[in-house]
This record gives structure tokens, C-alpha cells and sequence, in this order.
């Protein structure tokens, strides 16, 4: 089970960058576009089933010596391992715990080295292909940037999910597809 704990966070560069795709000066729509650039990033990551901006999540595991892939990519750093009882208490794992590495990709895998008694892992990790919008890959911002631009212009009509093809095109080299 995978939970956000700290979603990605857009710098007023990014507003201001759809503002001016939009050609809109005021600040009366601010809100309006904050909301539509986080839905756009939702939609670029999963589209691409990549995290674009630094996000932080959490996902519980069960406690196992079994290799088990690591849901979000790619990953930036791991910030805990904690083992969570029945009760759900919890206690930090050692290091010589555990062990994490690449697997396929750029995505990571988890798994005990040493048995432990509670049932399940929670491991807090920090996933994303940059840290901030400006780092971010010209392609995936600029996506974001236009499918946030579509959906404020077409705000009156039906919704639709799927973002437009100039969208797609850009964001399609990032897609990893799997079999």
C-alpha cells in the first residue's frame, strides 16, 4: 500500500510560466491554476508512471526476506525503515536490517536481511525525477504546463481524462512500458 505523505510542490515559477502560456496577468485565477498544474502532475505521473517533482511517500510492505519492488520511481532517498507490530507501534530498523538496490530501471527494491517479529514495513521515501520546477525536464514541465492550459480552457466542456496528443508527445519518452 503506497500513501503520499508530501506532495510535490509547485514554486511560482510554475504559475507564473502557465500564466504566461495563458496570457493572463491577474492573480484573480491563482487558485484555479494552482489546482489545474497539480492535477496536470498527477496526470504526467500516470501517464508516464514516473514521479516528475520530488514527492514523499510512505508504503507499507510485509516483512519478508523476498525482493519487493518499490511502487513509485524513481527514487531519490530513503528516509526510514520502520518495522510496525500488531499494535502498530513502531521501531526503526538498523541499516544491517535491510537491504535496498536497483532493479530494473531506475526502479528499487526492498527486502530483509533479518528476520524480525512485527508483520509489516513501512519504508518513507522520497521519489522524483527532480526536486523543484526548475530542474525538471523541459518536455515533462512543458506538458504539464500545456495540459494544465487545455484543461483551464476547456473548463466549461465535458472532462477528459486523456491529455492531448501534443501532450502525449511530449511526455511519450518518458512512458516505460511493461509487459
Amino acid at each position: 500500500m503506497r500513501a503520499i505523505e508530501i506532495q510535490a510542490t509547485y514554486a511560482a515559477a510554475a504559475l507564473a510560466e502557465l500564466k504566461q502560456w495563458l496570457a493572463i496577468n491577474t492573480t484573480h485565477d491563482d487558485p484555479l491554476l494552482a489546482g489545474l498544474l497539480k492535477s496536470a502532475h498527477a496526470l504526467c505521473q500516470r501517464f508516464t508512471g514516473i514521479f516528475p517533482l520530488q514527492t514523499t511517500i510512505t508504503e507499507t510492505v510485509p516483512a519478508s526476506s523476498q525482493w519487493r519492488d518499490l511502487s513509485a520511481r524513481p527514487v531519490m532517498m530513503m528516509r526510514a525503515v520502520v518495522a510496525v507490530n500488531v499494535y502498530g507501534v513502531p521501531r526503526v530498523l538498523d541499516p544491517g536490517d535491510f537491504a535496498i538496490e536497483q532493479a530494473s530501471g531506475d526502479a528499487m527494491r526492498f527486502r530483509l536481511l533479518r528476520a524480525c517479529t512485527e508483520p509489516r514495513i513501512e519504508l518513507k521515501y522520497d521519489a522524483g525525477l527532480a526536486s523543484d520546477w526548475s530542474q525538471l525536464d523541459d518536455g515533462l514541465r512543458h506538458g504539464i504546463v500545456r495540459y494544465a492550459a487545455d484543461q483551464y480552457r476547456q473548463r466549461d466542456r465535458a472532462a477528459d481524462d486523456r491529455p492531448p496528443a501534443a501532450v502525449s508527445a511530449l511526455w511519450r519518452p518518458w512512458r516505460e512500458m511493461r509487459l
